[in-house]
């Protein structure tokens, strides 16, 4: 009874017509319902024999072996939407920093163009935020700048000093432009 409802399910699956698979007719079947046609996938294995007498069974096997190999699922990864949305807003983060790596607001504006794929208003947000962070980097290297300047004026001063000699800042380059 089993083996005769399995073979409804896979020829119910292999079909592709029928819109209701007769998974519950049986336990088996009930059992095997996410290995046939579920998100998974099956390997099924058939044991024949070379023996004349069990030819009939050999044949019956070898058919319903053939009706299991023609069964196409379609198996996907089980994820969290939640996780999902973290690892697309991470691959976002990966292709934002290549972009300030590679460069400049003009491959930020490409990138940001061709990212977006004729999404125009995704575009222009991508744009806007690029210009923002070159704009916060063009800014901290200034500070950096100003930083090192300051370090090495001071280190200077602090060289001479140490050899005896007074030496006084009157006005800064800023300052005098």
């Amino acid at each position: 009874m089993s083996l005769s409802a399995l073979g409804n399910v896979i020829s119910a699956l292999v079909d592709g017509r029928q819109t209701h698979i007769p998974y519950r007719d049986s336990k088996l079947t009930r059992l095997l319902q996410d290995s046939l046609g579920g998100n998974t996938k099956t390997v099924m294995i058939a044991a024949i024999s070379p023996a004349d007498y069990n030819l009939d069974e050999t044949l019956s096997t070898l058919r319903y072996a053939s009706r299991a190999k023609s069964i196409k699922n379609k198996p996907r990864v089980n994820e969290d939407p939640k996780d999902a949305l973290l690892k697309q807003y991470e691959d976002e983060i990966k292709r934002l920093k290549a972009m300030l790596e590679a460069g400049g607001p003009a491959a930020a504006a490409a990138a940001a163009g061709a990212g977006a794929a004729g999404n125009t208003m995704a575009a222009g947000i991508e744009a806007a935020l690029e210009i923002q962070r070159q704009g916060s980097t063009e800014s901290l290297k200034a500070q950096r700048r100003d930083t090192m300047k300051e370090e090495t004026v001071e280190a200077l001063l602090e060289k001479l000093s140490k050899k005896g000699k007074n030496v006084k800042i009157v006005a800064e380059a800023d300052e005098i432009a």
